[in-house]
């Protein structure tokens, strides 16, 4: 095809600029003011908004290792693959049932995942 036609001009559209997305954030405006402009906002189109809390913050890992009895960890390894958890999840478990202190924000049933966000 030919640059010669009068019309190419015509058929061919502008560019169109693209539009910065990624707005710094604004540190004169408070969260809570922004929150409120949400859900109004929200109310008037019938959307539904939400704005997801932060996660609690877990603590530092520390790898511990320890010598069990062969159908110990048989046991504990089918559980795991039954229930869907992993093996540090059921002694983790277990040892808060037993009393020791672990916050329910460590006890995860697989820090895999979490890894993956």
């Amino acid at each position: 095809m030919s640059d010669d036609n009068p019309l190419t001009d015509e058929i061919r559209q502008a560019r169109k600029p693209r539009v910065n997305l990624a707005l710094p954030p604004r540190p004169d405006v408070p969260d809570d003011t922004v929150e409120a402009r949400t859900r109004e906002l929200g109310g008037k189109w019938g959307a539904t908004t939400q704005m997801a809390a932060p996660p609690e913050p877990t603590a530092p890992l520390t790898s511990v290792r320890f010598d069990c009895p062969a159908y110990l960890d048989r046991a504990i390894s089918i559980a795991a693959a039954e229930h869907g958890v992993t093996k540090t999840y059921l002694i983790l478990k277990a040892l808060k049932a037993d009393g020791f202190e672990l916050r329910d924000v460590d006890l995860v049933i697989d820090r895999r995942k979490a890894r993956k966000r």
